[in-house]
């Protein structure tokens, strides 16, 4: 193969790898938003799909991309009732996680050509990139998928205006303008454009004011969805807010024992800049603060790769390092090991394979035996049935964390683990959200406790779960 087809080869070897099932159960809670706001026409205010915060404010940052999914993710009624993605849906959802994986692998690439590292460095790039952020937290049917594609082109954009290319930096406002629209991380576009200005300072390059401008002009861009301002200023509530983040594990904070293939990147840019070379300041600047980004929240490592990467191929490459063949390969196999990554589709799979059981026997006796009134479920499975049983709004617990505050630790969490004062809690939201069947995981201490109380009667089925109903009577 030609030297210069390698980067293309790794790009299509993403792509092929990013082929695997649907694997978070958050993609369903963004499905079922994403049918809502096609169907409704509108963008949600308030928290439709929860029966304890259906009326409370709420403020959809990520609406763009779950109506694209919800478009792309066709989904139909079975027999058992419940809406579920058609054959079509689940290998368009595919494709999309797939097509955003490649393209930002590819804007990856372009970057690090045109420093002048060679295609040998940039396949390696690609294949490393690639390779730290594979994995069912990242690289899924979530918004985030299009905030690493919107960051890759914010930043090949910002290195095509330093060699000159016009209309790049108008490119740059335009990818913030449509990333505001998807996700509420289009702040972090922002700061790549600020880095970029105080980069330019730095080195006293000659575009020094334009970029400044460009960088006083992306927090404007990114004001113009139906949201407005407050698509920029939400961002900032996740620092003000502790219990937006509280008991969420892609939140917690990165161990770096068990990232060694991240660690091994960072110091080969630091060995690099050690003998010798000198990447620019304004990627510099963004290593660094992305890199503090990341290590408040392992959820940030592939925006933190994505900076990263980039920036060490091109100082590996400014050493005049030339990268043989079996250099490449043996690099390749090493990145591969040190990744641990896992759900990657050596054999495309179009499938849904959630990495933990969900309850779908039960939720299709709830529909089939005609079980009215709202539920008491478990967390993780709340956008779940938010999808299941689309339109309903039947949970009381579902993945918006932002939504519900202080509501999962004070109250959710006391009833769930049945901890002193449980039933009293419990008794409450049964009576205020007509709550007449509940749903957990067979090894949640509220299944034991409630199959015990009176009124409520436990269905016998999957032993993985608990489904208990209400003997009380209805209320009409």
């Amino acid at each position: 193969m030609n030297a210069r087809f390698l980067p293309l080869a790794a790009v299509l070897a993403t792509f092929w790898l990013a082929l695997f099932p649907i694997t978070s159960v958050d993609a369903y809670y963004h499905l079922a938003t994403g049918r809502r706001i096609l169907d409704t026409r509108t963008i949600p205010t308030r928290g439709v799909g929860s029966a304890t915060f259906g009326q409370a404010p709420w403020h959809d940052n990520e609406w763009g991309f779950q109506a694209l999914a919800a478009l792309i993710g066709r989904a139909e009624r079975d027999d058992g009732g419940v809406l579920v993605l058609t054959p079509g849906g689940r290998v368009g959802l595919v494709l999309l996680r797939g097509a955003a994986c490649a393209a930002t692998m590819a804007l990856l690439a372009a970057t690090i050509l045109r420093s002048g590292a060679g295609p040998g460095l940039a396949a390696l790039g690609v294949w490393l990139a690639a390779f730290l952020t594979f994995g069912n937290l990242f690289w899924d049917i979530r918004p985030q998928i299009l905030s690493y594609l919107a960051l890759a082109a914010v930043i090949d954009l910002l290195d095509r205006d330093r060699i000159g290319s016009k209309g790049a930096l108008a490119g740059v406002l335009a990818v913030i303008a449509v990333w505001s629209n998807v996700h509420g991380a289009v702040l972090l576009g922002c700061a790549a454009v600020a880095a970029e200005a105080a980069g330019a300072w730095i080195a006293r390059e000659a575009r020094a004011r334009r970029v400044t401008l460009a960088a006083l002009l992306a927090p404007v861009a990114a004001c113009l969805n139906p949201l407005g301002w407050r698509q920029l200023a939400y961002a900032f509530r996740y620092a003000r807010d502790p219990a937006m983040v509280a008991g969420n594990n892609e939140w917690a904070r990165p161990d770096l024992l068990h990232l060694p293939l991240l660690v091994l990147t960072a110091a080969l840019l630091v060995a690099a800049i050690v003998a010798g070379a000198r990447p620019r300041p304004a990627g510099l600047l963004r290593v660094l603060g992305f890199g503090a980004l990341f290590v408040t929240a392992i959820r940030h490592l592939p925006l933190f790769a994505i900076v990263l990467v980039p920036v060490t191929i091109e100082a590996i490459g400014g050493l005049r390092f030339r990268a043989r063949p079996l250099v490449l390969v043996g690099a390749a196999i090493i990145v591969v090991l040190l990744s641990g990554a896992k759900f990657i589709g050596v054999v495309p799979r179009f499938g849904e394979q959630p990495s933990r059981p969900l309850p779908e026997t039960e939720v299709r006796r709830l529909v089939r035996q005609g079980i009215g009134g709202n539920g008491f479920n478990a967390y993780r499975f709340g956008g779940f049935l938010m999808w299941r049983l689309y339109p309903g709004e039947v949970v009381a617990m579902d993945g918006r964390n932002d939504l519900y505050g202080t509501f999962r630790t004070d109250v959710y969490d006391t009833i769930l683990l049945a901890r002193p004062g449980w039933e009293r809690l419990f008794d409450d939201l049964v009576r205020r959200f007509d709550i007449r069947w509940v749903l957990v995981d067979a090894g949640d201490p509220l299944a034991a406790a409630l199959s015990s109380r009176h009124g409520w009667q436990r269905i016998d089925g999957d032993t993985a779960f608990a489904l208990l109903i209400s003997d009380e009577p209805e209320k009409r």
